[in-house]
């Protein structure tokens, strides 16, 4: 099976970013050459071409043919979901499979085996409160807060999941499906809930409809 990955807030290019993200690699010294290539070779190192990326907004601030140069580079067939910070590369569509600014999806069993249960999906680059399928037991995966909400989704009844780069989930790293999986299983077991359906249905009693 080939991977499906999920990450956010890379901001190649962004010198900016490294000011407010202490935990990435030369963050000191706000040397932007270096964390892009860091970050490069962390794709590279984890993406093969045959996997699918699921970006969820804020790939990079380059612009025009720095940001296409940057698209050649990066392996796998890649999804974006648009983040505030993707206008230099709404010139380069045809480098994703497609471009959204919100995106739903359903993995099954039969692509992903670790799966006991469909998981249905909704991808953002912004924290929603509710989205759809949400009273059946679907997630919502999202960026932009760069691990500022980690305590807020962590409390929260809500299945609900920073994958931005900087976030405590993924810690500097890229996500699977089944990363997001086992966090979303962990959780709903907590509530001794054994499905999606049976955690939502206990716990969004005001929303199911």
């Amino acid at each position: 099976m080939n991977n499906i990955y999920f990450t956010a807030d890379l901001h190649f290019g962004h010198s900016n970013i490294l000011k407010h993200s202490p935990k990435r690699p030369f963050s000191d010294t706000v040397d932007i050459v270096a964390h892009d290539e860091w970050l490069l070779d962390l794709w590279k190192s984890t993406v093969d071409k045959r996997d699918t990326v699921y970006i969820l907004g804020d790939l990079t601030f380059l612009k025009s043919e720095n940001a296409r140069h940057l698209l050649e580079k990066l392996p796998g067939q890649k999804f974006l979901i648009e983040g505030n910070h993707d206008g230099s590369i709404r010139a380069y569509k045809n480098y994703f499979k497609e471009v959204y600014q919100i995106k739903e999806m359903r993995f099954k069993p039969s692509v992903a085996p670790f799966l006991k249960e469909d998981l249905c999906v909704v991808m953002c680059h912004y924290p929603m409160v509710t989205w759809n399928q949400k009273p059946r037991g679907s997630i919502m995966l999202h960026g932009h807060s760069h691990g500022k909400l980690d305590d807020y989704n962590a409390l929260s009844m809500d299945l609900r999941f920073d994958v931005g780069i900087d976030g405590s989930l993924a810690n500097l790293h890229f996500l699977t499906l089944e990363d997001i999986y086992n966090v979303a299983i962990e959780k709903i077991k907590q509530y001794d809930c054994n499905t999606f359906m049976e955690y939502a249905q206990n716990n969004y009693r005001s929303e199911v409809r």
